[in-house]
């Protein structure tokens, strides 16, 4: 007797794993050849997600496509008035700048997957240049004159040096003047980006990016798209508006195009806020703890679980 269950299990299906990028606008405009990737993640001070979202707001950005996968954790962003998803990619309207955002967790057995797809979608679309803005783990709050770093690769720089290399041919004279085309102000038309801000970080670094802002530039040297990071140390849990308005600072020094340099001063009068609330707080809790003050245990409140509970 035959059962009604037989074959059961040769008939049951599983859902594919899936990772796309959906594509939502026109991308003909988009500067073959030209345009540059800025990435930002909610990493360390949330200083890559807050930098990004304040680009894509002051260059009046859009959203031309989002990021689907079963690797992100689901759910959506609510923002200006919106419900979006949280992995969006964002163009200017002169089309040589993109903005690649992510506001989800990934799961970690899944970021190759998904950075395989921004990968394949940058060099479908002719990607020039990657940049990451990401924050450096540091507990308690950061030092006041904390820099940036700025981390380049090998062809990153190639690329950058090609400027100094002006051949006597390419010097033109107009009545014993050089025009601009022999200017030395670091120009370069092979890159988007000013040579001088990657010497200007001159100190030799050996470090470990790790995470989705480690894969992405790791994804970029595997298919020898010249990228580089700028990094500014942050207080991990704690959001950092001031972190990221020095990471943007640090970005209009490398940007070449005037019109891409943004105002920080909004986001750098919020970190002065925010710095004087914590140190606020902080006092507070110590004049707690040395008086004695309430805690779950011994009568204190540990610091860190203030800076990272």
């Amino acid at each position: 007797m035959s059962s009604s269950f037989s074959g059961s299990s040769e008939t049951a299906t599983t859902t594919p794993i899936t990772t796309k990028i959906i594509t939502i606008a026109d991308l003909n405009n988009l500067k073959k050849d030209r345009t540059i990737l800025i990435a930002g993640f909610p990493g360390p001070g949330l200083v890559g997600s807050i930098s990004t979202s304040y680009i894509i707001d002051k260059l009046e950005m859009y959203q031309i496509a989002f990021v689907e996968s079963h690797y992100i954790s689901p759910g959506v962003i609510f923002i200006d008035g919106k419900l979006r998803h949280p992995f969006r990619l964002y163009a200017n309207k002169e089309g040589n700048v993109c903005v690649l955002v992510c506001e989800a967790p990934i799961m970690m057995d899944g970021i190759h997957f998904v950075l395989d797809a921004v990968m394949d979608w940058a060099m479908k679309n002719s990607i020039e240049e990657v940049m990451v803005l990401d924050g450096i783990p540091v507990q308690g709050i950061p030092d006041s004159d904390r820099k940036t770093v700025i981390l380049a690769s090998e062809n990153m720089e190639q690329n950058t040096n090609e400027e100094n290399k002006v051949t006597d041919n390419e010097v033109k004279k107009d009545n014993g003047r050089e025009t601009e085309s022999a200017l030395d102000d670091g120009s370069n038309p092979q890159s988007n980006f000013n040579r001088k801000a990657i010497e200007d970080s001159t100190k030799k670094y050996t470090t470990f990016i790790g995470g989705i802002a480690g894969g992405l530039l790791s994804a970029c040297l595997s298919n020898q798209i010249p990228c580089a990071a700028i990094l500014i140390p942050s207080s991990s849990g704690i959001p950092d508006p001031e972190g990221a308005s020095l990471l943007i600072e640090s970005f209009n020094n490398f940007m070449k195009d005037n019109k891409l340099k943004i105002e920080t001063s909004q986001l750098r009068e919020q970190g002065q806020k925010l710095k004087k609330q914590l140190e606020q707080i902080i006092k507070a809790e110590q004049e707690q703890r040395a008086t004695g003050g309430g805690g779950p245990e011994d009568g204190n409140v540990p610091s860190h679980r203030l800076m990272y509970g």
